[in-house]
C-alpha cells in the first residue's frame, strides 16, 4: 500500500510540476488563465514550483525504489507527465487553473 501511495504521489508532483513550468510561458499562460502574460513574480513562482515538484517527485521515486530503479522510475514518469500535461494544455487549457492556483497567483482560481 506504502508503495502505491507513493507512486501516485509522484506521479501528481510530476504533473503538476510540469503544468507550472508550462503555465510560465506566456502562450500557455494566456490560454489557461485568460490573462495577457504573467508577472515576472508569477514566472519566477511557477518556474521554482515546477522545478521543487520535480525534485520532490525524484526524492519519492528514490524513497520508494532506491537509487537503482528509482532513477529509471522518475525518468520515466516525467515522461509521461510531460505527454499529459501537453494533451491538458492542447484539448483542456482551463483546467490548468487548478495547478496554478496553490502558488497563490491572481486570476488562476478555478472558476464554478
Amino acid at each position: 500500500m506504502r508503495e502505491a501511495m507513493l507512486l501516485v504521489a509522484l506521479l501528481a508532483a510530476a504533473y503538476c510540476g510540469f503544468a507550472a513550468l508550462a503555465l510560465a510561458q506566456p502562450r500557455h499562460w494566456g490560454r489557461a488563465i485568460g490573462q495577457g502574460a504573467p508577472s515576472r513574480r508569477q514566472v519566477w513562482r511557477l518556474r521554482v514550483g515546477g522545478y521543487g515538484l520535480l525534485a520532490l517527485g525524484l526524492a519519492l521515486a528514490l524513497l520508494r525504489d532506491g537509487a537503482g530503479f528509482g532513477t529509471v522510475l522518475w525518468a520515466t514518469t516525467i515522461s509521461v507527465a510531460a505527454i499529459a500535461v501537453t494533451l491538458t494544455l492542447a484539448w483542456r487549457p482551463r483546467w490548468a487553473r487548478a495547478i496554478a492556483a496553490p502558488f497563490g497567483l491572481p486570476g488562476a482560481a478555478p472558476q464554478r
